[in-house]
């Protein structure tokens, strides 16, 4: 293992990847400058392949001056997927980086139990692998590659929050929120589940005040030719259908809008929409299974039962020999219903949420798992 002569305070860091871009990958590494900057770690920020809008002030707060334009050595940790490593080392290398002047760390993502081996082998051009969670520490090892979890911060920025009414959301409302890509594998998100959840709910509590707000983007675009179609097919239901781009202010408010966060999901690498529901102080309803299950069980959320089936052709790349979850309705709407029907239980859950959730994956949490890892590099 390199190890520098110089402390850690004197030896460049530098993050890189999607520093701006409003997807997973973008989150994620906006978590760990975040992280870092709560225990004061110097370090830089490197865009990739400067191809995102940067419109959001709170991507421009987060980044600040950290932002370089040329690689420099020392210690970079790339934010990439395993499908990016060959563009991204040679976009870094023709930005005038030099790759094996440094230690280079990489923080994939995965959403299933097996990572895949193309990319396995491509993860050895590293000299350390950190995983988001326990479960994707797992498929990391199932293909061979050794790593660490880190984790990833979901505490929210303090800022203003916009009230329900700019959603258009009904201030009476028992609210269910879920997300949902089109860009991405609509499969995994199981967005289907939620509907049948609220459909069940209105069914068995027909007075109740329920609704369903779907938040739908395709991308980094919105999704109003869908969402028009798709609320039309779903009169009959509590709907109601978020199709315009929001930046993270949008997001964050959205979130505290709403009751109970769902997400009925079939894998998870992290589980970030859960957490940054927990961290809000609100409800988070989650298939028990995979990433998420690092900081969400019975005492602090709705973990969902489920059972393990086959991931269908072209369900997922790479699904061949996968498995992933099938959550059950029947449990998800009996620990959604009796929310509903105990709001002082719901509010003691949710209070647990968010102080659990900071402990475990808050800004000092997180940065204090990095610095850990970081100082395995500096001689002792």
């Amino acid at each position: 293992m390199t190890r520098f002569s110089a402390p850690l305070d004197e030896t460049p860091i530098t993050l890189i990847g999607h520093p701006w871009a409003p997807i997973g990958m973008g989150e994620q590494m906006r978590s760990h400058i975040t992280a870092m900057s709560s225990l004061h770690l110097h370090h830089k920020v490197f865009d990739l392949f400067r191809y995102a809008v940067r419109s959001d002030p709170a991507h421009d707060a987060i980044v600040g001056d950290r932002e370089i334009r040329t690689p420099v050595g020392g210690i970079r940790i790339f934010h990439i997927n395993g499908d990016e490593i060959d563009n991204a080392i040679a976009a870094f290398e023709a930005a005038g980086g030099v790759f094996a002047d440094g230690v280079n760390i990489i923080v994939p993502a995965w959403e299933l139990p097996r990572y895949p081996d193309i990319w396995a082998k491509k993860l050895k051009r590293f000299d350390a692998v950190w995983a988001l969670s326990r479960f994707v520490q797992t498929s990391l090892a199932a293909a061979g590659v050794e790593s660490h979890v880190v984790g990833q911060s979901v505490e929210p920025a303090p800022g203003p929050i916009l009230p329900r009414r700019h959603f258009e959301i009904r201030e009476s409302a028992f609210v269910l929120l879920t997300f949902f890509d089109l860009g991405s594998y609509a499969s995994r998100k199981n967005p289907q589940a939620a509907l049948k959840l609220a459909a069940r709910l209105c069914a068995d509590h027909p007075r109740a005040d329920i609704q369903l707000v779907l938040k739908a983007k395709h991308g980094e675009t919105g999704a109003e030719d869908w969402a028009r179609d798709f609320a039309q097919a779903h009169a009959d239901m509590p709907l109601h259908v978020i199709d315009q781009p929001l930046d993270t202010i949008g997001v964050t408010s959205l979130i505290a809008a709403c009751d109970v966060l769902v997400s009925l999901h079939r894998s998870e690498g992290f589980g970030r929409g859960l957490g940054e529901a927990m961290a809000a102080g609100r409800l988070a309803l989650g298939t028990n299974w995979s990433g998420n299950t690092d900081f969400l069980d019975a005492t602090n959320g709705l973990p969902v039962d489920y059972k393990l089936i086959p991931v269908a052709k072209d369900d997922y790349p790479h699904w061949q020999k996968q498995r992933w979850a099938e959550p059950d309705l029947t449990h998800a709407v009996a620990q959604v219903t009796r929310m509903l029907l105990d709001p002082a239980e719901a509010r003691a859950r949710a209070r647990v949420a968010q102080h659990s959730i900071r402990g475990s994956h808050g800004n000092r949490a997180t940065g204090l798992k990095i610095l850990v890892r970081l100082e395995t590099y500096f001689r002792p």
